[in-house]
């Protein structure tokens, strides 16, 4: 019996038949699924056949299963809008697939196919699902998978050894199961800078692939709907993975894989809303910039143990990103780059213990303006070669730097409940604490930097508290200006405490620092002021002066006693009266009108008087500024 008798038999009863790598003519093939059936059972079921010729299926209606196994084509299938059963080219060899348009009530299987151009599904609709596992998809040139506005009932499996030469492309396809890519290897065609569009004329459509100018792009879900998850644990991926503009209704999970494109973007999910979260766990490596910008991550952000690496540019970029949960780059999360979560929003608590931020030329971690309802925690063996810049977060919690190894932090104008400043040992760099607000502030005299910047800094409480010495040396370290403003903070906690003699030790030494920028000629009147009252913040010291100058001023006008202006009845002369007399320029109490000393008396006299004088302007001076809190 010959090959075409014996594949009308097992059509008509569909029964598969193994014809041992015999010769099929497509005409043949086209002729059984095309007319009409002989039986409700047939169904065309080869295995180990040679296709020869181009089985052209464009347009037709095919209602029984085509099921062709461990088999090989010479021409690429053309199922160009053609309505489909069940489909499947298990194991089997294809110069490649053209598909556009097509409807499969079923999977399409193409499980261990080897194709060499590309499979064309472009707005195909599959009610089951899409099964490429353990197959090779080999055009290493440009589109491996061409799935553009692909719907499928189903999951999209692609696992097992799943290799693909050449970009995925499924730019808003939508899916109703998930992706499955665990183990596969994608490997993008490289990028050409102003490469020309991509045409599939021979396809029928007569339509274009435009890729980004200069873009390896390895998998494109651009727009894509995933109503599952998309899974793509184990895998390697040489060329952007994308998923702008998408929703996943899952996870995104990248757990143990290696995602590498050099200098470019490795990993894009610009704008997409992932409910399930999005996990690069168990050691997942990326070469490339990893992009969250404006993303919406659902439940929780999970990269606690990836190593990313993009020298020279963002390792991590999530600005205006918003994660529902918590966001976890701890257990020996690396990242060479700049790790940039600006104007994110956080819902749950940040994690970076332990992790390792190396850009030693520019910005480790940037996460100016970001919200947390929680927890900021950089400590615990943190490490930053290069700047942690927190402009103006907002944080719910604690912000803690404990036990961080840190080049410099800058932390103007943000605000949290709590600052732990205890770090593992002194920055190098500046400390920028200006406008910062905080309820509690903790820190180390072991670890205090050479440069803090410290104008507009606000807190409740600060520990340890310190001798007003120590926090005075603290202070000293500023260097913006010598500003008032972190003296009197500090002077407002030792009042609210109850020390007020080391709240005003601490105004005294403002007044003290603030001399040195004001003009020369106002040097003597501060340094008198400091001298006499200590700026009225040592009001005891008037009364000292006072009494070495009555004393003094007693034994004067004791020893050249002064004589009586009316000789006739002038009161009796008491020295320390008549000195008090002339010391207090207010009060009056009758002994300097009575008597005018002579000679050298009276120039004592007038030193007293100018004494007094000086003494009562100073201590005006001093207390109206300590009333004001000047």
């Amino acid at each position: 019996m010959d090959v075409d008798e014996r594949v009308r038999q097992a059509f008509a009863v569909g029964r598969p038949l193994n014809l041992g790598g015999a010769d099929v003519p497509a005409a043949l093939l086209m002729e059984l699924l095309t007319g009409e059936l002989p039986t409700r059972r047939a169904a065309l079921r080869l295995h180990e056949a040679r296709v020869t010729g181009k089985l052209v299926l464009s347009f037709a209606e095919v209602t029984c299963p085509l099921l062709v196994q461990e088999s090989e084509f010479l021409e690429a299938p053309d199922l160009y809008w053609a309505r489909l059963a069940f489909t499947g080219f298990r194991s089997t060899r294809l110069p490649g697939l053209h598909a556009a348009g097509v409807t499969i009530a079923g999977h399409l299987r193409m499980s261990g196919v080897r194709c060499t151009g590309v499979v064309n599904l472009r707005g195909a609709k599959i009610s089951g699902g899409l099964l490429l596992d353990r197959a090779h998809l080999l055009r290493p040139g440009g589109t491996a998978l061409l799935a553009e506005r692909l719907e499928l009932g189903g999951d999209l499996v692609a696992e097992h050894g799943f290799r693909a030469e050449g970009t995925l492309r499924l730019f808003q396809a939508s899916i109703t199961g998930g992706i499955h890519l665990d183990d596969a290897t994608v490997l993008a065609p490289p990028a050409v800078p102003d490469a020309p569009p991509e045409t599939f004329h021979d396809l029928g459509d007569g339509e274009t692939v435009t890729p980004r100018p200069g873009d390896a792009q390895g998998i494109d879900l651009d727009s894509a709907t995933v109503h599952g998850g998309v899974f793509v644990r184990r895998a390697t991926i040489d060329g952007e993975v994308s998923l702008r503009h998408g929703t996943v209704g899952g996870v995104a999970t990248f757990t143990g894989a290696t995602l590498r494109n050099p200098g470019a973007v490795a990993l894009r999910l610009d704008r997409a809303d992932v409910g399930g979260g999005v996990h690069l766990l168990g050691g997942c490596r990326v070469e490339g910039e990893l992009r969250l910008v404006g993303t919406r991550v659902g439940r929780i952000l999970r990269l606690a143990g990836a190593a990313l690496a993009n020298p020279g540019g963002h390792a991590l970029r999530a600005d205006n990103c918003t994660v529902d949960g918590p966001v976890d780059c701890r257990d020996g999360f690396t990242a060479v780059g700049e790790v940039s979560l600006l104007e994110a929003r956080v819902a749950g608590p940040v994690f970076f213990e332990g992790a390792h931020l190396d850009n030693p030329d520019g910005t480790s971690l940037r996460a100016t303006g970001i919200v947390t309802g929680s927890l900021l925690h950089c400590g615990d063996g943190f490490t930053a070669t290069g700047r942690v810049t927190m402009r103006a977060a907002r944080i719910g919690g604690r912000l803690s730097f404990h036990d961080a190894h840190l080049q410099g932090v800058w932390c103007t104008g943000a605000e949290a409940a709590e600052v732990d400043l205890r770090f593992a040992e002194r920055p190098a760099g500046r400390l920028d604490l200006r406008y910062l607000r905080a309820a509690l502030l903790r820190d180390d005299p072991a670890t205090w930097p050479a440069d803090l910047r410290l104008d507009g800094l606000t807190y409740q409480t600060l520990t340890p508290l310190l001798a007003p010495s120590q926090r005075l040396e603290w202070l000293a370290r500023t260097s913006d200006g010598l500003p008032p403003q972190p003296y009197e903070q500090l002077a407002a906690v030792y009042r609210q405490l109850g020390h007020d003699e080391d709240a005003r030790t601490v105004l005294l030494a403002k007044q003290r620092r603030r001399r040195s920028t004001r003009p020369w000629w106002t040097w003597p009147w501060s340094w008198l002021q400091d001298v006499t009252v200590g700026y009225g913040y040592r009001p005891q010291r008037a009364a000292l002066w006072l009494l070495a100058l009555l004393v003094v001023g007693t034994a004067v006008f004791t020893a050249w006693r002064p004589a009586p202006v009316n000789p006739g009845q002038p009161p009796e002369l008491y020295p320390a009266i008549y000195t008090l007399d002339l010391l207090l320029p207010i009060i009056d109490f009758g002994q300097e009108p009575a008597y005018r000393p002579t000679g050298a008396g009276q120039w004592v006299a007038f030193l007293f008087i100018a004494a007094g004088w000086t003494l009562a302007t100073t201590v005006a001076a001093g207390f109206t500024r300590v009333l004001s809190r000047g």
